[in-house]
């Protein structure tokens, strides 16, 4: 079952804690890295940034995220190219796309359908620890 942004409203934005939780945010807008860091640290979760999907690959080999956030639209290779590879490289890790891009909620459905465990619109980027908190079971 892939949760959509609009399924976690119900669910409380103030999430507990989450202890010992790992996200990689794989997302070149810096700004929007950061904005997540500022979510999600306060939130409990320890987390790591990638630029691309190469520094992802990089980042999750030495990190062995529980969850990795991946932006939809990136330069080079996207997040829709490179879901199916990440799902096989790192099957433990829960995978949350994400899109702000114009055309998102189709992106982010294509993503469900490729093996997303999640998706959400970057606009809602505050229910992210509370949608963390259902995906990873805790």
């Amino acid at each position: 079952m892939t949760l959509q942004s609009s399924e976690i409203r119900s669910i409380h934005l103030a999430a507990p804690p989450c202890p010992d939780s790992t996200v990689l945010i794989v997302d070149d807008d810096e700004y929007f890295r950061a904005l997540a860091r500022t979510i999600l640290e306060p939130a409990g979760f320890e987390v790591v940034e990638a630029d691309g999907i190469a520094h992802c690959l990089t980042q999750a080999m030495s990190y062995s995220p529980d969850a990795i956030l991946l932006d939809i639209v990136l330069p080079g290779r996207d997040g829709i190219e490179s879901l199916g590879e990440l799902k096989a490289a790192f099957p433990e890790s829960k995978i949350i796309t994400v899109s702000g891009a114009p055309d998102s909620e189709l992106f982010l459905k294509v993503s469900a359908y490729l093996g997303a465990d999640a998706s959400l619109d970057k606009r809602e980027v505050a229910s992210l620890p509370a949608m963390l908190n259902v995906v990873l079971d805790r």
